[in-house]
């Protein structure tokens, strides 16, 4: 047997260039910047056998980099370089670049509390979801724990048939009013990605943290990083859309992050707290883009959900609540999950301070100030400023003398809404809204109802909108506070 001969390593920087230069000529100059951006290149071996290295991204990063382009750099190197050059891929060396390493790919896996790696300039890491077993098996409990009922039953299929079969549905927003459980189900999005999909990788981020690692990567130069941890992702979900306003460089990575998860087939999740007809500040572009998938709404919970999400929050603290206490809770508790989750908060400590079980008449004496908070009277000012919010309408706008369709329509639903919600005279009414006499108002409910009547298409801040919609939208907002 011969002796191993101890083979130096040969540095070529000439050759490794040549290599690179190659590669971007191949796939492009703006796919090679995100991709290999920040990717080390060199040769070794021997003059007789050499071998290209590249070295780019870590763990499942690095994975996805190695399936996707192994075949092109092969083909690049074979057809300008001859047989003698082969190419192996290692994962890049430790830096400041965030990588996100999800579970279940065959790479050594770390431990949970380094699935995430943040810069020093980072504040607001993406959420990864645990890749431990008993991690998933407690994540994948939160689809199954959403209590699914005529408020949400739509947004949940929607889910559950878009990580069954992933970019089939994608892009899928999901949207509705705060405090409906969307962040509860976007979290759950990616738990029943990782139980049905382990080898898949999932990223979850909020619009805040989308905004502030595309700032801090585009100043600090981690934007291929920053890149890679969005557009490799097998999954994205992104919450608070309504986040991304007024940002017109961060719509554009988004817009361009969309395209490339549409590319390679990924899914895209995406939840806000309003319509996209609402949300025209995004730019036709972008809008044009989210349409092109599925849109879900998620309403307030109604009575059977409601009662379902005490039930359920009740089961997990090992509460014994009689069914009457649970509707007495469902009943007056109207506006959204939050406020059931207090009720149940206040109902515990009360029994536990006065060493009572629960019952209907402990749950009426502690809860009476929630009660009377839940229901309380609605205003004309909270009309207003429902309508306002509902449609991206300014402040001020509908106690204004203009009459065009996009002020006057608004108006209109204000008033038939104000004559539903609240109390106030006909003189009140046509007085909050610019001085109007009680006459106007009164034609205003019957012009409403006609609308009803004919499912009339009305046009409220240059955007036409169903008026059984458009009110539903506003009652949204009445009720949620």
């Amino acid at each position: 047997m011969g002796k191993a001969v101890a083979v130096a390593a040969v540095e070529s920087p000439t050759l490794a260039e040549s290599v690179r230069n190659a590669l971007r000529g191949r796939i492009g100059d703006e796919r090679f910047g995100v991709w290999f951006g920040d990717a080390t290149w060199s040769v070794r071996g021997t003059a007789a056998e050499q071998q290209v290295v590249i070295r780019a991204g870590q763990g499942v990063t690095h994975e996805w980099l190695r399936r996707t382009f192994r075949g092109e750099l092969e083909s690049v190197v074979r057809e300008s370089f001859g047989r003698g050059l082969s190419v192996a891929w290692e994962p890049a060396a430790e830096d400041n670049t965030d990588l996100v390493q999800p579970a279940g790919h065959d790479v050594p896996k770390p431990d949970a509390s380094k699935l995430v790696r943040r810069s020093s300039r980072e504040l607001s890491p993406p959420r990864v979801v645990a890749s431990a077993a008993n991690g998933s098996r407690r994540a994948a409990r939160q689809l199954d724990d959403f209590v699914v009922g005529a408020s949400n039953r739509m947004a949940v299929a929607a889910i559950e048939m878009a990580v069954s079969r992933l970019g089939s549905l994608s892009p899928l927003v999901i949207h509705g009013p705060s405090g409906v459980g969307k962040t509860h189900l976007l979290e759950a999005v990616c738990s029943r990605c990782r139980e049905l999909h382990p080898e898949k990788s999932a990223v979850f981020l909020s619009g805040e943290q989308f905004t502030t690692g595309f700032l801090q990567a585009l100043h600090g130069s981690g934007l291929p990083g920053f890149r890679r941890t969005c557009r490799a992702a097998d999954l994205l979900v992104i919450d608070d859309l309504q986040f991304f306003v007024g940002k017109r460089a961060t719509i554009q990575e988004l817009q361009q992050t969309i395209d490339a998860l549409q590319r390679q087939g990924s899914q895209l999740v995406i939840g806000c707290d309003r319509e996209l007809d609402s949300l025209q500040e995004l730019g036709p572009d972008l809008l044009t883009r989210l349409r092109g998938g599925m849109n879900a709404r998620l309403l307030p919970p109604d009575y059977e959900v409601r009662r379902g999400i005490v039930a359920s929050i009740c089961r997990g603290r090992s509460l014994e609540v009689p069914d009457d206490v649970i509707h007495y809770v469902a009943v007056h508790m109207t506006r959204h999950g939050r406020e059931l989750f207090g009720a149940v908060n206040r109902l515990e400590a009360t029994s536990l301070m006065l060493g009572v079980a629960p019952s209907l008449d402990l749950a009426r004496e502690a809860l009476a100030d929630l009660v009377r908070s839940s229901s309380r009277s609605v205003r004309l000012a909270d009309v207003e400023r429902a309508i306002c919010a509902a449609f991206g309408i300014e402040a001020g706008t509908l106690q204004s003398g203009r009459r065009s369709r996009s002020v006057s329509h608004p108006r209109m639903l204000a008033m038939f809404l104000a004559r539903k919600h609240t109390h106030a005279a006909l003189a009140e009414i046509g007085g909050h809204f610019g001085r109007r006499s009680h006459s106007t108002v009164i034609a205003a409910q019957k012009t409403v109802a006609d609308w009803l009547a004919k499912g009339t298409a009305i046009v409220l801040a240059e955007t036409a909108w169903d008026v059984e919609e458009a009110i539903r939208r506003v009652e949204d907002i009445l009720r949620a506070g």
